[in-house]
């Protein structure tokens, strides 16, 4: 893991914290949180938790959630939205990548437009693979590299531009990686195109 890229990322997130609701979070809909968290069950690890968007879209089949960031300046804002949430919320900070968290104890693990940021994405899927219980479920919302070649292309073409203006990765095939990990994949939903999808899968 490139401990530079991290302190990059975090870096980044710590200044976009106080615009982020009202500049980034509105470009993703509601009723995207709301179907992906609709999949949450039992005790949840939300990684990349961000300012806890997702918070208020949890339901009562969750016992209680952990939220998870590389950002202090994003969580201190997650803080004050636990109160929407409709089960015990803990915070903590931490890399997704190397997780000082128990193995097997999870029953779902939950992120959002975390793994087009990650340096390494397999590690940090893998990490989520680890801490899940067997049969586990991984629910992810992620942007990622279209399967449309001229996109796909164009993608490609524009990845370091993006990576640069904005530290996100927009040619990653992330849905490739989560089977790759050996996670067996039950839902496949194109939100946006196929450029945006929902993919829910079991440890």
């Amino acid at each position: 893991m490139d401990n530079l890229e991290n302190l990059r990322i975090k870096d980044k997130y710590n200044k976009m914290a106080r615009s982020y609701d009202s500049v980034i979070d509105r470009l993703v809909p509601g009723a995207w949180r709301r179907k992906t968290a609709s999949f949450a069950y039992g005790s949840v690890l939300e990684v990349g938790i961000g300012t806890g968007s997702n918070l208020s879209y949890y339901s009562t089949e969750c016992q209680e959630i952990l939220g998870v960031d590389l950002s202090c300046e994003m969580l201190r804002r997650a803080i004050e939205k636990k109160s929407l949430c409709k089960v015990p919320v803990h915070l903590k900070m931490m890399d997704v990548q190397k997780m000082s968290l128990e193995s097997g104890i999870f029953d779902s693990v939950l992120a959002s437009f975390v793994f087009c940021n990650v340096p390494d994405p397999e590690q940090a899927l893998l990490e989520c693979c680890r801490v899940l219980k067997p049969g586990g479920r991984l629910i992810l919302l992620e942007h990622m590299s279209s399967d449309k070649m001229i996109l796909k292309r164009l993608m490609n073409w524009l990845d370091p531009l993006t990576m640069k203006l904005l530290g996100d990765h927009i040619n990653r095939n992330t849905l490739s990686l989560v089977v790759a990990t050996g996670f067996n994949t039950h839902v496949v939903e194109n939100l946006f195109g196929d450029i945006v999808r929902l993919i829910v899968a079991e440890r």
